[in-house]
């Protein structure tokens, strides 16, 4: 009797498989006989709902014809059943292994599918399947999106690729999509769009500097340089170093743009500003800074010079000492020939401490002749306050 029962299971267990695989092939054949797209999507229906094994190739094969009929559909009925069959299987392949057939016939729906949800689904169901080949492909199709200027009848859809666009790449985590996802993350799109790019960034890549730098040394708009200057300024887990030498390149791309308009001029500024508050607070190793904040203290104006000052007492170095010897020499120069203005006593008062700061040797000379250059005795004091400093 045991020997029965075991016999009886193993029957019921051997023909439920047989029906499983039938039940897949099956509803090809249904699929394939029906005439017309909508019969065919009430079988894709059931397919989405039974999941059937062994259906991988048939959907990509039919998502290949569908991309190939669907613009030469023309009754509406029809059509919308088309579109609504090409999304169903854009999901399903999402659900499949990777294979040649599905990154096929989902890259072809992401290109050359009309409706711009079949397209979203498809880029979403590539990063689902990890089809890293398709990486040029989307990151094109992100780029596009964010290059347009859709009208309002055109803004949902488009925003649909974008948002596929985002979704896998951020599956990819592969650091060539950091920057269209950035790029969309300040970009035209509403902000449901732009808060899920900026999700998906520290998903994609850890570390945003070589990214940034690209922005700030790239043909890019003056407003997105300062951005991406913010962002390395307030990133976690971005070392000292490296948020102080990518501002000695927003430093030099401050001094290097044109400023051909007053918010160009502007936009310069704030970028020249900032990076020099980075450097003073960061401190840098690259050498190009030097005459990049020597060029900001004698070529800028107001908040910026002092912002050079510090910056360059920040390096304690001989080089920095130097330069601040040198301005504080033009200073005493003046005061000597009783040219010295307000401005110039206020440059003073900020470059003798700045040079006590430093505590470099080199800036003694220059301080030590404060008390012979006919300032008064408030800026002597200062003079004689960072002799001390540095002596210590």
């Amino acid at each position: 009797m045991r020997k029965i029962i075991i016999l009886f299971i193993t029957f019921v267990t051997v023909l439920s498989f047989a029906f499983t695989q039938d039940s897949g092939q099956d509803y090809i054949i249904r699929y394939r006989a029906a005439p017309t797209y909508s019969t065919q999507l009430v079988i894709l229906q059931e397919m989405a709902e039974t999941r059937p094994s062994g259906t991988g190739d048939f959907y990509a094969q039919a998502l290949e014809r569908l991309v190939s009929e669907y613009p030469n559909i023309r009754d509406d009925t029809e059509k919308y059943a088309a579109g609504e069959q090409a999304l169903i299987l854009a999901t399903l392949l999402g659900r499949e292994e990777n294979s040649s057939e599905a990154v096929s016939a989902l890259s072809r729906a992401a290109e050359f599918f009309d409706d711009s949800r079949v397209k979203s689904e498809s880029l979403i169901s590539l990063g689902r399947i990890n089809a890293v080949d398709s990486i040029p492909l989307v990151i094109r199709m992100l780029n596009n999106a964010n290059a347009s200027t859709p009208s309002d009848h055109d803004r949902s859809g488009v925003e649909a690729v974008a948002i596929g666009a985002i979704n896998a790449l951020e599956r990819f985590q592969d650091a060539s999509g950091y920057l269209p996802v950035f790029l969309a993350s300040e970009g035209w799109y509403s902000n449901r769009i732009k808060e899920q790019a900026k999700r998906s960034l520290s998903l994609i890549a850890q570390d945003p500097t070589p990214f940034m730098l690209e922005v700030i040394r790239g043909s890019y708009p003056l407003e997105l340089k300062l951005i991406a200057l913010r962002t390395i300024n307030t990133a976690e887990g971005v070392s000292n170093q490296s948020k102080g030498n990518t501002a000695v390149a927003a430093l030099a791309e401050g001094w290097r743009a044109p400023g051909v308009t007053e918010q160009a001029r502007s936009d310069l500024a704030d970028l020249r500003l900032l990076a020099l508050d980075m450097i003073s607070r960061f401190r840098t190793d690259d050498e190009a800074a030097y005459p990049l904040m020597e060029r900001s203290y004698l070529r800028g104006f107001g908040q910026e010079r002092y912002l050079a000052i510090s910056a360059l007492a920040s390096q304690r170095s001989s080089e920095s000492a130097r330069i601040l010897s040198e301005f504080l020499t033009e200073l005493n120069a003046k005061a000597r020939s009783e040219e010295q203005t307000r401005d110039d006593e206020q440059l003073a008062r900020a470059i003798i401490p700045a040079l006590g700061h430093n505590g470099h040797p080199d800036g003694l000379a220059a301080l030590r002749s404060v008390a012979f250059s006919g300032w008064g005795s408030s800026v002597v004091r200062l003079a004689n306050a960072a002799i001390r400093q540095i002596g210590r």
